[in-house]
Protein backbone atom coordinates (compact mmCIF):
# COMPACT_ATOMS: atom_id res chain seq x y z
CA UNK A 1 0.00 0.00 0.00
CA UNK A 2 1.42 3.60 -1.26
CA UNK A 3 1.84 6.29 1.27
CA UNK A 4 -1.51 7.78 -0.61
CA UNK A 5 -2.94 4.74 -0.13
CA UNK A 6 -2.41 4.57 3.45
CA UNK A 7 -3.91 8.24 3.37
CA UNK A 8 -6.98 7.21 1.77
CA UNK A 9 -7.69 5.51 5.03
CA UNK A 10 -5.64 7.84 7.77
CA UNK A 11 -7.29 11.24 6.65
CA UNK A 12 -10.90 10.58 7.17
CA UNK A 13 -10.18 8.94 10.23
CA UNK A 14 -8.51 11.86 11.33
CA UNK A 15 -11.13 14.29 10.23
CA UNK A 16 -13.34 12.54 12.42
CA UNK A 17 -10.80 13.08 15.11
CA UNK A 18 -10.47 16.50 14.81
CA UNK A 19 -14.34 17.11 14.31
CA UNK A 20 -15.13 15.02 17.82
CA UNK A 21 -11.94 17.08 19.70
CA UNK A 22 -13.46 20.07 18.35
CA UNK A 23 -16.66 19.88 19.87
CA UNK A 24 -14.91 18.80 22.99
CA UNK A 25 -12.81 21.65 22.69
CA UNK A 26 -15.45 24.28 22.90
CA UNK A 27 -16.99 21.88 25.48
CA UNK A 28 -14.01 22.52 27.77
CA UNK A 29 -13.08 26.13 27.04
CA UNK A 30 -16.15 26.49 29.48
CA UNK A 31 -15.49 23.83 32.02
CA UNK A 32 -14.81 25.18 35.56
CA UNK A 33 -12.29 23.28 37.44
CA UNK A 34 -13.80 22.58 40.85
CA UNK A 35 -10.82 20.50 41.97
CA UNK A 36 -7.20 20.93 42.30
CA UNK A 37 -7.06 17.19 41.41
CA UNK A 38 -8.67 17.59 38.35
CA UNK A 39 -5.33 17.49 35.90
CA UNK A 40 -7.56 16.72 32.43
CA UNK A 41 -10.42 15.35 30.70
CA UNK A 42 -9.36 12.95 27.99
CA UNK A 43 -7.41 9.90 28.31
CA UNK A 44 -8.85 7.51 25.50
CA UNK A 45 -9.24 7.64 22.24
CA UNK A 46 -10.73 4.75 20.33
CA UNK A 47 -11.31 3.90 16.48
CA UNK A 48 -13.42 1.21 14.67
CA UNK A 49 -13.20 0.33 10.98
CA UNK A 50 -15.88 -1.65 9.51
CA UNK A 51 -16.84 -2.47 6.04
CA UNK A 52 -19.41 0.40 5.98
CA UNK A 53 -17.53 3.29 7.96
CA UNK A 54 -15.42 4.46 10.62
CA UNK A 55 -16.51 5.28 14.30
CA UNK A 56 -14.45 7.62 16.93
CA UNK A 57 -14.51 7.41 20.68
CA UNK A 58 -13.21 9.86 22.70
CA UNK A 59 -14.38 8.05 26.22
CA UNK A 60 -14.74 4.05 26.49
CA UNK A 61 -18.13 3.27 24.86
CA UNK A 62 -20.51 1.01 26.51
CA UNK A 63 -20.73 -2.75 25.02
CA UNK A 64 -24.24 -2.17 23.89
CA UNK A 65 -23.77 0.85 21.94
CA UNK A 66 -25.04 0.28 18.52
CA UNK A 67 -24.92 3.90 16.68
CA UNK A 68 -24.52 4.46 12.97
CA UNK A 69 -21.04 5.34 11.52
CA UNK A 70 -19.46 8.61 12.08
CA UNK A 71 -18.77 8.46 8.67
CA UNK A 72 -20.32 6.30 6.41
CA UNK A 73 -17.70 4.99 3.93
CA UNK A 74 -18.93 2.26 1.59
CA UNK A 75 -16.46 -0.90 1.30
CA UNK A 76 -14.02 0.90 3.84
CA UNK A 77 -12.39 -2.01 4.61
CA UNK A 78 -12.28 -4.16 1.47
CA UNK A 79 -8.81 -5.31 1.06
CA UNK A 80 -6.96 -4.37 3.64
CA UNK A 81 -5.18 -6.95 6.01
CA UNK A 82 -3.70 -6.73 9.22
CA UNK A 83 -0.23 -6.97 7.89
CA UNK A 84 -1.46 -3.39 6.46
CA UNK A 85 -2.61 -2.51 9.33
CA UNK A 86 0.17 -3.12 11.68
CA UNK A 87 3.12 -1.87 9.54
CA UNK A 88 1.67 0.99 7.68
CA UNK A 89 -1.61 2.48 9.45
CA UNK A 90 -0.29 2.21 13.17
CA UNK A 91 3.39 4.38 12.49
CA UNK A 92 1.28 7.02 11.04
CA UNK A 93 -1.55 6.66 13.64
CA UNK A 94 1.29 7.29 16.55
CA UNK A 95 2.60 9.89 14.74
CA UNK A 96 -0.06 12.09 14.46
CA UNK A 97 -1.95 11.58 17.86
CA UNK A 98 1.42 12.02 19.31
CA UNK A 99 1.25 15.14 17.45
CA UNK A 100 -2.28 16.18 18.90
CA UNK A 101 -1.77 14.96 22.38
CA UNK A 102 1.67 17.23 22.64
CA UNK A 103 -0.29 19.82 21.32
CA UNK A 104 -0.44 23.34 22.66
CA UNK A 105 -3.60 23.75 20.65
CA UNK A 106 -5.55 22.13 23.34
CA UNK A 107 -6.21 24.00 26.68
CA UNK A 108 -4.46 22.28 29.83
CA UNK A 109 -7.24 20.50 30.68
CA UNK A 110 -8.14 18.82 27.22
CA UNK A 111 -5.28 15.95 27.94
CA UNK A 112 -4.64 13.78 31.27
CA UNK A 113 -1.05 12.69 31.94
CA UNK A 114 -1.70 9.72 29.58
CA UNK A 115 -3.61 8.52 26.66
CA UNK A 116 -4.40 4.99 25.76
CA UNK A 117 -5.48 4.65 22.35
CA UNK A 118 -7.23 1.61 20.25
CA UNK A 119 -8.05 0.86 16.81
CA UNK A 120 -9.93 -1.48 16.12
CA UNK A 121 -10.26 -3.12 12.40
CA UNK A 122 -13.21 -5.79 11.16
CA UNK A 123 -11.78 -7.65 8.83
CA UNK A 124 -13.78 -10.66 7.63
CA UNK A 125 -16.68 -10.17 10.60
CA UNK A 126 -13.49 -10.70 12.64
CA UNK A 127 -12.85 -7.55 15.30
CA UNK A 128 -8.78 -6.66 15.35
CA UNK A 129 -7.23 -5.04 17.67
CA UNK A 130 -4.28 -2.65 17.85
CA UNK A 131 -3.04 -0.33 21.01
CA UNK A 132 -0.44 2.00 22.03
CA UNK A 133 -0.76 4.26 25.16
CA UNK A 134 1.13 7.97 25.39
CA UNK A 135 2.63 9.67 27.96
CA UNK A 136 3.17 13.07 29.53
CA UNK A 137 5.89 12.64 32.01
CA UNK A 138 6.28 16.44 32.76
CA UNK A 139 2.38 16.39 33.73
CA UNK A 140 2.93 13.16 35.15
CA UNK A 141 5.40 14.45 37.84
CA UNK A 142 3.38 18.43 38.34
CA UNK A 143 0.19 15.75 39.33
CA UNK A 144 2.31 13.37 41.65
CA UNK A 145 3.38 16.61 43.46
CA UNK A 146 -0.37 18.50 43.57
CA UNK A 147 -1.29 15.31 45.34
CA UNK A 148 1.33 15.04 48.02
CA UNK A 149 0.43 18.63 48.34
CA UNK A 150 -2.89 17.78 48.78
CA UNK A 151 -2.51 14.69 51.09
CA UNK A 152 -0.01 16.97 53.31
CA UNK A 153 -2.33 19.85 53.70
CA UNK A 154 -6.02 18.50 53.57
CA UNK A 155 -5.37 14.76 54.99
CA UNK A 156 -2.71 15.92 57.67
CA UNK A 157 -5.02 14.47 60.79
CA UNK A 158 -3.82 17.58 62.87
CA UNK A 159 -5.49 19.97 60.04
CA UNK A 160 -9.17 20.81 60.38
CA UNK A 161 -9.20 21.41 57.06
CA UNK A 162 -11.82 19.20 54.97
CA UNK A 163 -11.50 18.28 51.64
CA UNK A 164 -14.09 19.26 49.07
CA UNK A 165 -16.67 16.54 47.44
CA UNK A 166 -15.46 17.54 44.43
CA UNK A 167 -12.12 16.14 45.41
CA UNK A 168 -13.24 12.60 46.50
CA UNK A 169 -13.67 11.21 42.87
CA UNK A 170 -10.27 12.42 41.87
CA UNK A 171 -8.72 11.06 44.92
CA UNK A 172 -9.99 8.01 44.64
CA UNK A 173 -9.21 7.54 41.06
CA UNK A 174 -5.24 8.99 41.78
CA UNK A 175 -4.94 6.60 44.84
CA UNK A 176 -5.97 3.39 42.69
CA UNK A 177 -4.20 4.37 39.26
CA UNK A 178 -0.78 1.88 38.72
CA UNK A 179 0.44 4.69 36.83
CA UNK A 180 0.65 6.71 39.07
CA UNK A 181 1.61 4.72 42.07
CA UNK A 182 2.89 1.22 42.70
CA UNK A 183 0.22 -1.37 44.54
CA UNK A 184 0.80 -0.46 48.06
CA UNK A 185 -2.86 -1.18 50.59
CA UNK A 186 -1.12 -0.01 53.86
CA UNK A 187 -0.88 3.08 52.37
CA UNK A 188 -4.41 3.83 50.69
CA UNK A 189 -5.75 2.44 53.85
CA UNK A 190 -4.32 5.07 56.04
CA UNK A 191 -5.27 7.50 53.74
CA UNK A 192 -8.79 6.32 53.49
CA UNK A 193 -9.23 5.87 57.15
CA UNK A 194 -7.96 9.58 57.22
CA UNK A 195 -10.54 10.80 54.95
CA UNK A 196 -13.30 8.61 57.25
CA UNK A 197 -13.07 10.57 60.03
CA UNK A 198 -12.63 13.95 58.02
CA UNK A 199 -16.13 13.61 56.29
CA UNK A 200 -17.89 12.85 59.62
CA UNK A 201 -19.23 16.80 59.54
CA UNK A 202 -22.67 15.53 58.05
CA UNK A 203 -24.39 12.96 56.93
CA UNK A 204 -24.82 13.92 53.54
CA UNK A 205 -20.89 14.46 53.45
CA UNK A 206 -19.99 10.98 54.60
CA UNK A 207 -22.64 9.33 52.02
CA UNK A 208 -21.12 11.28 49.00
CA UNK A 209 -17.43 10.47 50.01
CA UNK A 210 -18.76 6.79 50.19
CA UNK A 211 -20.49 5.96 47.16
CA UNK A 212 -17.01 7.45 45.17
CA UNK A 213 -14.88 5.72 47.50
CA UNK A 214 -16.90 2.08 46.68
CA UNK A 215 -17.55 2.92 43.03
CA UNK A 216 -13.61 3.83 42.62
CA UNK A 217 -12.78 0.85 44.56
CA UNK A 218 -15.29 -1.24 42.19
CA UNK A 219 -13.69 0.12 39.24
CA UNK A 220 -10.40 -1.27 40.29
CA UNK A 221 -11.20 -4.55 41.53
CA UNK A 222 -12.81 -5.53 38.07
CA UNK A 223 -10.96 -3.21 35.93
CA UNK A 224 -7.23 -3.99 36.97
CA UNK A 225 -7.92 -6.93 39.36
CA UNK A 226 -10.42 -9.31 37.97
CA UNK A 227 -9.83 -8.17 34.20
CA UNK A 228 -6.32 -10.17 34.52
CA UNK A 229 -7.55 -13.68 36.57
CA UNK A 230 -11.31 -14.13 35.92
CA UNK A 231 -13.40 -13.84 33.52
CA UNK A 232 -16.85 -12.56 33.76
CA UNK A 233 -20.00 -14.48 33.12
CA UNK A 234 -21.94 -11.60 32.07
CA UNK A 235 -21.72 -8.04 31.06
CA UNK A 236 -22.89 -7.02 34.82
CA UNK A 237 -22.95 -8.17 38.09
CA UNK A 238 -20.51 -10.19 40.20
CA UNK A 239 -20.66 -13.20 38.16
CA UNK A 240 -17.12 -14.02 38.27
CA UNK A 241 -15.18 -17.27 37.72
CA UNK A 242 -11.48 -17.71 37.86
CA UNK A 243 -9.48 -18.38 34.91
CA UNK A 244 -8.37 -22.12 34.14
CA UNK A 245 -4.75 -21.32 33.81
CA UNK A 246 -4.50 -18.71 36.99
CA UNK A 247 -1.98 -20.27 39.55
CA UNK A 248 -1.46 -18.48 42.89
CA UNK A 249 1.94 -17.97 42.70
CA UNK A 250 1.91 -15.42 39.40
CA UNK A 251 -0.66 -12.87 41.78
CA UNK A 252 1.50 -10.42 43.37
CA UNK A 253 1.18 -10.06 47.45
CA UNK A 254 0.72 -6.29 46.96
CA UNK A 255 -2.44 -7.00 44.24
CA UNK A 256 -3.72 -9.48 46.32
CA UNK A 257 -3.84 -7.44 49.16
CA UNK A 258 -5.68 -4.49 47.60
CA UNK A 259 -8.01 -7.07 46.34
CA UNK A 260 -8.56 -7.95 50.00
CA UNK A 261 -8.88 -4.21 51.65
CA UNK A 262 -11.22 -3.77 48.72
CA UNK A 263 -13.13 -6.60 49.58
CA UNK A 264 -13.34 -5.69 53.33
CA UNK A 265 -13.95 -1.84 52.20
CA UNK A 266 -17.11 -2.06 49.71
CA UNK A 267 -18.52 -4.61 52.13
CA UNK A 268 -19.59 -1.62 54.62
CA UNK A 269 -22.51 -0.90 52.23
CA UNK A 270 -22.71 -4.05 49.86
CA UNK A 271 -22.31 -7.30 51.95
CA UNK A 272 -22.71 -9.31 48.69
CA UNK A 273 -19.94 -7.86 46.82
CA UNK A 274 -17.51 -8.59 49.59
CA UNK A 275 -18.83 -12.06 49.77
CA UNK A 276 -18.20 -12.36 46.11
CA UNK A 277 -14.82 -11.02 46.15
CA UNK A 278 -13.53 -12.92 48.90
CA UNK A 279 -14.98 -16.14 47.00
CA UNK A 280 -12.66 -15.36 44.37
CA UNK A 281 -9.69 -14.58 46.43
CA UNK A 282 -9.76 -17.59 48.08
CA UNK A 283 -9.99 -19.60 45.02
CA UNK A 284 -6.74 -17.73 43.74
CA UNK A 285 -5.09 -18.75 46.72
CA UNK A 286 -5.79 -16.21 49.44
CA UNK A 287 -5.58 -17.95 52.92
CA UNK A 288 -6.64 -15.11 54.64
CA UNK A 289 -9.80 -14.80 52.31
CA UNK A 290 -10.64 -18.95 53.56
CA UNK A 291 -10.77 -17.84 56.83
CA UNK A 292 -12.43 -14.93 56.59
CA UNK A 293 -14.76 -16.56 54.76
CA UNK A 294 -15.10 -19.77 57.01
CA UNK A 295 -14.83 -18.12 60.74
CA UNK A 296 -14.95 -14.26 60.39
CA UNK A 297 -11.66 -12.30 61.59
CA UNK A 298 -11.46 -13.86 64.78
CA UNK A 299 -12.27 -10.87 66.77
CA UNK A 300 -15.96 -12.29 68.19
CA UNK A 301 -16.94 -15.60 69.15
CA UNK A 302 -17.78 -17.11 66.32
CA UNK A 303 -19.70 -20.19 68.08
CA UNK A 304 -22.24 -20.47 70.89
CA UNK A 305 -24.33 -23.90 71.19
CA UNK A 306 -25.69 -25.64 73.60
CA UNK A 307 -28.65 -28.32 73.99
CA UNK A 308 -31.37 -25.21 73.36
CA UNK A 309 -29.56 -23.29 70.50
CA UNK A 310 -26.55 -22.86 67.48
CA UNK A 311 -25.72 -19.40 67.26
CA UNK A 312 -22.41 -18.46 64.68
CA UNK A 313 -21.66 -14.92 63.65
CA UNK A 314 -18.82 -14.11 61.25
CA UNK A 315 -17.82 -10.48 61.15
CA UNK A 316 -16.10 -10.51 57.96
CA UNK A 317 -19.91 -11.40 56.22
CA UNK A 318 -21.49 -9.67 58.41
CA UNK A 319 -23.77 -12.52 58.98
CA UNK A 320 -25.40 -14.20 62.22
CA UNK A 321 -27.07 -17.74 62.08
CA UNK A 322 -29.24 -18.87 64.84
CA UNK A 323 -31.08 -22.18 65.22
CA UNK A 324 -33.49 -22.56 67.52
CA UNK A 325 -33.64 -26.45 68.86
CA UNK A 326 -36.31 -26.20 71.80
CA UNK A 327 -38.70 -23.42 71.36
CA UNK A 328 -38.66 -22.09 74.85
CA UNK A 329 -37.10 -18.94 76.81
CA UNK A 330 -34.15 -20.21 77.66
CA UNK A 331 -33.26 -20.25 74.05
CA UNK A 332 -33.72 -17.14 73.19
CA UNK A 333 -32.31 -15.54 76.21
CA UNK A 334 -29.07 -17.12 75.47
CA UNK A 335 -29.49 -15.94 71.84
CA UNK A 336 -29.54 -12.79 72.93
CA UNK A 337 -26.74 -12.94 75.72
CA UNK A 338 -24.53 -13.68 72.90
CA UNK A 339 -25.56 -11.46 70.65
CA UNK A 340 -25.51 -8.89 73.11
CA UNK A 341 -21.85 -9.85 73.52
CA UNK A 342 -20.35 -10.10 70.48
CA UNK A 343 -21.81 -6.34 69.40
CA UNK A 344 -20.22 -4.90 72.25
CA UNK A 345 -16.89 -7.10 71.07
CA UNK A 346 -17.24 -5.16 68.02
CA UNK A 347 -19.68 -7.02 65.72
CA UNK A 348 -21.36 -4.54 63.13
CA UNK A 349 -24.91 -3.43 64.10
CA UNK A 350 -25.69 -3.57 60.68
CA UNK A 351 -26.28 -7.60 60.20
CA UNK A 352 -28.02 -9.72 58.39
CA UNK A 353 -29.53 -13.47 60.08
CA UNK A 354 -30.29 -16.74 59.02
CA UNK A 355 -32.50 -17.92 61.74
CA UNK A 356 -34.12 -21.66 62.15
CA UNK A 357 -37.29 -22.09 64.42
CA UNK A 358 -40.58 -23.82 64.37
CA UNK A 359 -42.36 -20.47 65.21
CA UNK A 360 -43.10 -17.36 63.44
CA UNK A 361 -44.43 -14.31 64.73
CA UNK A 362 -44.49 -10.99 63.13
CA UNK A 363 -45.33 -7.54 64.99
CA UNK A 364 -48.57 -5.92 64.06
CA UNK A 365 -47.00 -3.03 61.79
CA UNK A 366 -47.87 -3.03 58.65
CA UNK A 367 -44.69 -1.61 56.84
CA UNK A 368 -42.48 -3.88 58.38
CA UNK A 369 -40.86 -6.50 56.41
CA UNK A 370 -41.45 -9.84 57.26
CA UNK A 371 -37.81 -11.45 57.59
CA UNK A 372 -36.08 -13.73 59.61
CA UNK A 373 -34.50 -10.95 62.00
CA UNK A 374 -37.61 -9.52 62.29
CA UNK A 375 -39.57 -12.91 63.42
CA UNK A 376 -36.73 -13.86 65.29
CA UNK A 377 -37.40 -10.51 67.70
CA UNK A 378 -40.95 -10.99 67.68
CA UNK A 379 -40.51 -14.64 68.56
CA UNK A 380 -38.47 -13.63 71.48
CA UNK A 381 -40.59 -10.66 72.57
CA UNK A 382 -43.38 -13.66 73.68
CA UNK A 383 -40.94 -13.89 76.95
CA UNK A 384 -41.96 -10.99 79.44
CA UNK A 385 -38.99 -12.01 81.15
CA UNK A 386 -36.62 -11.31 78.10
CA UNK A 387 -38.33 -7.77 77.63
CA UNK A 388 -35.16 -6.04 79.83
CA UNK A 389 -32.32 -8.11 77.59
CA UNK A 390 -33.93 -7.22 74.42
CA UNK A 391 -34.17 -3.33 75.72
CA UNK A 392 -30.87 -4.15 76.71
CA UNK A 393 -29.97 -5.50 73.31
CA UNK A 394 -31.92 -2.07 71.91
CA UNK A 395 -30.10 0.32 73.75
CA UNK A 396 -26.65 -1.56 72.42
CA UNK A 397 -27.79 -1.18 68.88
CA UNK A 398 -29.43 1.51 67.83
CA UNK A 399 -27.75 4.43 65.85
CA UNK A 400 -28.64 6.86 63.28
CA UNK A 401 -27.79 6.25 59.74
CA UNK A 402 -27.25 2.55 60.08
CA UNK A 403 -29.51 0.23 58.76
CA UNK A 404 -30.29 -3.49 58.98
CA UNK A 405 -29.20 -5.63 55.82
CA UNK A 406 -32.35 -8.48 56.49
CA UNK A 407 -33.69 -6.61 53.35
CA UNK A 408 -32.62 -5.36 49.95
CA UNK A 409 -31.66 -1.49 50.91
CA UNK A 410 -34.84 1.00 50.38
CA UNK A 411 -38.70 1.03 52.33
CA UNK A 412 -38.69 -1.77 54.18
CA UNK A 413 -35.00 -1.09 55.52
CA UNK A 414 -35.03 -0.68 59.47
CA UNK A 415 -32.32 1.05 61.34
CA UNK A 416 -30.81 -1.15 64.04
CA UNK A 417 -33.01 -2.23 67.25
CA UNK A 418 -36.40 -1.87 65.23
CA UNK A 419 -37.86 -5.01 65.37
CA UNK A 420 -37.02 -4.92 69.48
CA UNK A 421 -38.21 -1.24 70.30
CA UNK A 422 -41.80 -1.73 67.90
CA UNK A 423 -42.45 -4.86 69.90
CA UNK A 424 -41.51 -3.59 73.30
CA UNK A 425 -43.58 -0.52 72.40
CA UNK A 426 -46.40 -2.72 72.34
CA UNK A 427 -46.52 -4.71 75.25
CA UNK A 428 -45.82 -2.81 78.17
CA UNK A 429 -45.93 1.16 79.01
CA UNK A 430 -42.21 0.20 81.12
CA UNK A 431 -40.22 1.01 77.76
CA UNK A 432 -42.21 4.38 76.19
CA UNK A 433 -38.93 6.22 77.31
CA UNK A 434 -37.24 3.71 74.86
CA UNK A 435 -39.89 4.07 72.21
CA UNK A 436 -38.99 7.69 72.86
CA UNK A 437 -35.58 7.81 72.11
CA UNK A 438 -35.85 5.33 68.91
CA UNK A 439 -38.17 7.75 67.50
CA UNK A 440 -35.64 11.06 67.96
CA UNK A 441 -32.72 9.10 66.58
CA UNK A 442 -34.65 7.52 63.59
CA UNK A 443 -33.54 9.10 60.22
CA UNK A 444 -37.05 9.94 59.40
CA UNK A 445 -35.62 10.93 55.72
CA UNK A 446 -34.03 7.55 54.30
CA UNK A 447 -36.45 5.11 56.59
CA UNK A 448 -40.40 4.86 56.40
CA UNK A 449 -40.91 1.77 58.23
CA UNK A 450 -42.41 3.65 60.94
CA UNK A 451 -44.92 4.57 59.31
CA UNK A 452 -47.77 2.33 60.47
CA UNK A 453 -46.47 2.25 64.02
CA UNK A 454 -48.66 5.21 65.45
CA UNK A 455 -51.54 2.81 64.13
CA UNK A 456 -50.63 -0.09 65.74
CA UNK A 457 -49.68 1.55 69.06
CA UNK A 458 -53.03 3.49 69.51
CA UNK A 459 -54.53 -0.10 68.99
CA UNK A 460 -52.50 -1.63 71.39
CA UNK A 461 -52.72 0.99 74.17
CA UNK A 462 -55.37 3.11 73.59
CA UNK A 463 -55.04 7.04 73.69
CA UNK A 464 -54.70 8.31 77.03
CA UNK A 465 -52.87 11.18 78.91
CA UNK A 466 -49.70 8.36 79.32
CA UNK A 467 -49.40 7.31 75.60
CA UNK A 468 -50.92 10.30 73.37
CA UNK A 469 -47.13 12.14 74.00
CA UNK A 470 -45.51 8.78 72.65
CA UNK A 471 -47.83 8.50 70.35
CA UNK A 472 -47.17 12.15 69.32
CA UNK A 473 -43.24 11.60 69.01
CA UNK A 474 -44.21 8.35 67.12
CA UNK A 475 -46.42 10.54 64.36
CA UNK A 476 -43.46 13.34 64.61
CA UNK A 477 -40.96 11.14 63.18
CA UNK A 478 -42.61 9.41 60.10
CA UNK A 479 -41.29 9.93 56.88
CA UNK A 480 -42.57 12.81 54.24
CA UNK A 481 -44.50 10.48 52.83
CA UNK A 482 -46.79 9.35 55.06
CA UNK A 483 -50.12 9.43 54.76
CA UNK A 484 -52.61 10.69 56.93
CA UNK A 485 -54.28 8.07 59.68
CA UNK A 486 -57.57 6.82 59.20
CA UNK A 487 -59.29 7.72 62.38
CA UNK A 488 -57.73 10.71 64.68
CA UNK A 489 -58.79 8.96 67.98
CA UNK A 490 -59.38 12.39 69.51
CA UNK A 491 -62.98 12.16 70.77
CA UNK A 492 -62.93 13.08 74.45
CA UNK A 493 -61.86 16.26 76.05
CA UNK A 494 -59.41 14.86 77.92
CA UNK A 495 -57.86 13.38 74.88
CA UNK A 496 -58.43 17.03 73.28
CA UNK A 497 -56.29 18.42 76.39
CA UNK A 498 -53.43 16.19 76.05
CA UNK A 499 -52.59 16.43 72.54
CA UNK A 500 -53.17 20.46 71.97
CA UNK A 501 -50.85 20.78 75.61
CA UNK A 502 -48.17 18.25 73.60
CA UNK A 503 -48.26 20.71 70.44
CA UNK A 504 -48.26 24.18 72.15
CA UNK A 505 -44.74 22.26 73.17
CA UNK A 506 -43.57 22.03 69.64
CA UNK A 507 -42.36 24.32 66.89
CA UNK A 508 -45.14 25.53 64.02
CA UNK A 509 -43.66 23.16 61.26
CA UNK A 510 -43.63 20.00 63.77
CA UNK A 511 -47.72 21.13 64.40
CA UNK A 512 -48.27 21.30 60.52
CA UNK A 513 -46.61 18.00 60.74
CA UNK A 514 -48.95 16.39 63.08
CA UNK A 515 -52.28 18.20 62.01
CA UNK A 516 -51.37 16.60 58.89
CA UNK A 517 -50.85 13.04 60.32
CA UNK A 518 -53.65 13.29 62.42
CA UNK A 519 -56.48 14.52 60.29
CA UNK A 520 -55.22 15.15 56.62
CA UNK A 521 -54.58 19.17 57.23
CA UNK A 522 -56.02 21.71 58.62
CA UNK A 523 -58.74 21.69 56.70
CA UNK A 524 -59.92 18.48 57.11
CA UNK A 525 -59.66 19.19 60.97
CA UNK A 526 -61.87 21.69 60.80
CA UNK A 527 -64.61 20.19 58.92
CA UNK A 528 -64.30 17.21 61.21
CA UNK A 529 -64.98 19.31 64.50
CA UNK A 530 -68.32 19.95 63.01
CA UNK A 531 -69.24 16.85 64.62
CA UNK A 532 -67.17 17.00 67.92
CA UNK A 533 -68.91 18.00 70.90
CA UNK A 534 -68.44 21.81 71.54
CA UNK A 535 -65.48 21.62 74.28
CA UNK A 536 -63.41 19.24 71.84
CA UNK A 537 -64.17 21.67 69.63
CA UNK A 538 -62.78 24.75 71.01
CA UNK A 539 -59.91 22.88 72.39
CA UNK A 540 -59.00 21.22 68.43
CA UNK A 541 -60.10 24.83 67.14
CA UNK A 542 -56.40 26.11 68.74
CA UNK A 543 -54.65 23.87 66.14
CA UNK A 544 -56.41 25.23 62.91
CA UNK A 545 -53.99 28.45 61.36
Amino acid sequence: MTTSGVQAYIDPIFEAIDEAYASEQKRIAEFQIKSVLHEGIHEYLKVTCKKDGLWVDTYEPFDWDHRRPDMEISGFTEGVTLQQVQDEWMPVFRERIEALFNSEEFSSMFFRYRLDFHLEVVLENKANHFTFSLLNEDKRQQLLATIQQFVEQKLNPSSKAIPKEEDDFFLVRHLLDPHLYAIDAQRVDELLHIMDAKVKVSRKREEAWRYQLNSGLKHWAEDEFLLKYADREKSYGLDYKVKPDILPSEIPAPAMEMFLLTAMRVGSTDADARQKYLEIAAQLGSEQASVWLESGSGSIPALHTSERVICQANDILQTLEVQIRSEEEESYRQALVYLCDILKKGFTKEYRMKFKSKVKNYLPVPKLAKSTLHRFFANALEYPSLHPLLAEYAETVMEEFKWYNDVEPGEKSAMPGTYAVMGLGLKGTNYFPLVNRYMKLVDSEHQSVQDGYAAAFAEAHGLTPDTIPVWTRILLASNESAKPLKSSGIETVEQAQVLVEELEKLEDYEQEVLVYRIWGGAKKLKNSLKQAVPEVKELLETLIP
